[in-house]
């Protein structure tokens, strides 16, 4: 197993532009939003493309960072809503999405 490390340094530079560019922070694309405001998040590959550093550089510091950015309830939500969603689909299939969204909540 390797060790891979990112310089503290470089670390602050990237951080809050590689949280903003990642699926951590999810502008859906799918949502009624005016197109201007509609975004995907970046893969770490094309974040890596866009700020010129290796991707594995940019996974070390996308880790890191939602491990700084987010506190432990924040995961525990989205470990509840995943887990419901999955349940909903596994009984509903994708209309699931539509008609019983709220057993979501």
């Amino acid at each position: 197993m390797s060790f891979f490390f990112v310089d503290p340094e470089v670390y602050k530079k990237y951080k809050d532009e590689v949280i903003a560019l990642s699926d951590s922070v999810q502008v859906n694309f799918q949502e009624h939003l005016p197109p201007e405001k509609r975004r995907r998040g970046f893969s770490d590959l094309e974040i890596a493309e866009k700020l010129d550093l290796d991707e594995r550089t940019v996974r070390e510091i996308r880790v890191v960072a939602e491990r700084d950015t987010y506190d432990l309830d924040e995961w525990e939500k989205a470990i509840e809503f995943k887990d419901k969603a999955c349940r909903a689909f596994a009984r509903h299939g994708i209309s699931y999405v539509f008609k019983y969204r709220n057993e979501l909540k």
